[in-house]
């Protein structure tokens, strides 16, 4: 994780010094809309699951790829559905304001959430709020809202700064919003039913499944799920026009994200599964798939450090926006880059 550190650091420097060409915060709130959450029906069937060992894909973040291996069958005796985008700023905003009027959120002493700080639920943080320049969603006059980035309304880009307890914690309450059975239970934060048909996070073998597309696809075990361009060294920012029209990443970024849905989808109908940010899943971290679940389920068991997040974003070359790539990190932590979607068995 030090190159990541490293490279959030870069982002930070650059925000500062770059002057005009860098987003900049408006100051008049943008008020939140009811934005609908638009899922996609994933259908039963089976995959392999990890790194091809191809050239293409060897092109990983860890040692000889071994944490994409070893290659297994999963195979799914369920539909399910995943978000069509990632969950964006007026979506969290819009949640947040319902579960603060309903008492749920804490500032970090504890107390009833009044602004001043950044929201909690249950000793954890949700999102960072007030201590950071990346954040979009923030709080005055009694309510959430969405801030503009040079005069650019930002409630359809994809929420970022949320921990895995904040994307939990979103389900959660938009299941209870929209009248569904929640998946988990928030004073212990454990998944407690996974196919209640509330919203949860997909597992890690849901997100990639998902992601690579359906078994007509002929690009599915390709390092991305439309395909590649062999021209493009994976570990620069140099364009790709394939690559961009499907992906946001440090090839075609304006320097920050941009609003979900604006590159083509794969072939189930879902958009920004490579790119445009990292988004968490609900498995903890192992170092290798060796006994990993081959059902589809999470793999929570044995716990570790880390909870898993997948699909790269926009300030990364595009071998981190492989299929096959995956990292992890604290549960509680935050990142400029790293926000969620969302998944359900109905």
């Amino acid at each position: 994780m030090s190159a990541r550190v490293l490279q959030s650091l870069r982002v930070f420097l650059s925000i500062l010094l770059a002057g005009a060409s860098t987003p900049a915060f408006g100051q008049t709130p943008t008020p939140t809309q009811t934005v609908p959450i638009e899922m996609v029906t994933i259908p039963a069937g089976s995959f392999m699951m990890g790194n091809s060992g191809s050239v293409r894909d060897g092109y990983c973040g860890c040692i000889l790829c071994d944490c994409e291996k070893p290659r297994h069958q999963v195979t799914f005796d369920y539909s399910f559905q995943m978000g069509e985008y990632e969950v964006t700023n007026a979506q969290y905003a819009e949640v947040l304001n319902w579960a603060k009027g309903r008492g749920y959120l804490r500032n970090n002493h504890g107390g009833a959430y009044n602004g001043g700080d950044d929201v909690y639920h249950n000793g954890y943080m949700l999102l960072e709020l007030f201590s950071d320049i990346y954040c979009d969603v923030n709080y005055s006059g009694g309510q959430f809202y969405v801030e503009t980035r040079n005069s650019e309304a930002q409630g359809s880009h994809p929420v970022l700064e949320v921990s895995w307890y904040g994307a939990v914690a979103f389900c959660n309450w938009l299941s209870e919003k929209d009248g569904l059975t929640p998946c988990y239970n928030l004073s212990s934060w454990s998944l407690v039913n996974p196919h209640s048909g509330g919203y949860r996070l997909p597992s890690e073998a849901e997100w990639e499944y998902a992601c690579r597309g359906s078994s007509s696809n002929p690009n599915r075990y390709e390092p991305f799920s439309f395909g590649d361009d062999p021209s493009l060294d994976l570990l620069s920012c140099d364009y790709s026009a394939i690559l961009g029209q499907y992906m946001v990443w440090c090839g075609n970024n304006d320097g920050w994200t941009e609003p979900v849905g604006s590159k083509l989808p794969n072939d189930y109908g879902l958009h920004d599964m490579h790119g445009n940010i990292w988004e968490w899943c609900q498995d903890w971290w192992h170092e290798t798939y060796s006994g990993a679940p081959a059902n589809g389920s999470a793999w929570e068991s044995p716990v570790s450090s880390y909870r898993v997040f997948r699909g790269g974003c926009w300030d990364d070359y595009a071998r981190y926006c492989r299929s096959a790539d995956r990292y992890g990190y604290y549960p509680a932590s935050t990142y400029y880059d790293l926000g969620f979607r969302l998944a359900r068995t109905p």
